[in-house]
Parts: structure tokens; C-alpha cells; sequence
């Protein structure tokens, strides 16, 4: 990968066959810039979840969801974004009907020693979720 700062934006509708639209084109664009397999699958499966969550938490009243991509010399960095003012949580425990996609991004971004937040947007008056994922090797 190159030492230059990369940046792809998309947007999806709030539907459920966003979710896997959203899934081929983030790993399209990681693919073209030349990241490790591993790093693309856990930002795929990062990216899903989080999509899915708009479609099903906040489509109401985010008729779309944005998704960015970021990249540079140390980190990959994924930003979904929906204008739903709910600040979502990880369920403590895992529901029977769902709550766990949250819960599924908390662990995968843990493996890698990443970090996630959620930011509000005050433009829109929703939210970001920015996910960190190191891109330099881990220590032994």
C-alpha cells in the first residue's frame, strides 16, 4: 500500500440489499489499494454489520447510510453513518431475535487491538461509528 492517505465514500439505501452491496464494494476498494486478505475480511464483516444495523435500527429515519474509507501508512479506518439521533449500544447480552452486531464489531476490533466509537454528527443529527483497525503487524 501506498504511503499516501486513501479515501472512498459511498452511499447506500437504508435496505436490506444495501447490505451486501455495501460488503462487494468495500472489499473492492481495499483489494485495489493492496490490503492483506485478513485486514479486507474483518473490515467486510466490520462494514455488514454496521449497514445492517441502519437498515434495521435507524432506516426509519435514515433513508440512507453512509459508509467511508480510509486509509494510510497505520491505520484503516470505517465510518458509517446514518441520520437516526439513536446512539446505539451493545446489547449485554445476545438477544434471541438479534443484538449481537454491535457485539460481533466490539470483538473483531478487539482481536486486532482497534478501536470504535460512536460520533455524533451535529450537521445531520445522527451518527458515526468510526472503527480503527491497525494496519502495521502486530507485536510477538
Amino acid at each position: 500500500m501506498a504511503e499516501a492517505s486513501m479515501r472512498h465514500e459511498f452511499q447506500v439505501a437504508s435496505r436490506v440489499e444495501s447490505v451486501p452491496r455495501s460488503r462487494h464494494e468495500t472489499a473492492k476498494v481495499l483489494c485495489d489499494w493492496g490490503l492483506a486478505g485478513d485486514v479486507v475480511d474483518t473490515a467486510c464483516l466490520i462494514v455488514t454489520e454496521l449497514v445492517a444495523n441502519v437498515v434495521r435500527h435507524a432506516a426509519v429515519l435514515s433513508p440512507t447510510a453512509g459508509v467511508c474509507l480510509t486509509a494510510d501508512a497505520d491505520a484503516l479506518t470505517l465510518t458509517v453513518s446514518d441520520t437516526h439521533p439513536f446512539k446505539p449500544r451493545a446489547l449485554p447480552t445476545a438477544h434471541d431475535h438479534g443484538g449481537r452486531g454491535l457485539r460481533i464489531v466490539s470483538a473483531l476490533v478487539a482481536e486486532v487491538r482497534g478501536s470504535h466509537d460512536v460520533v455524533p454528527d451535529g450537521a445531520s443529527g445522527g451518527k458515526r461509528i468510526v472503527v480503527r483497525l491497525p494496519l502495521a503487524p502486530l507485536p510477538v
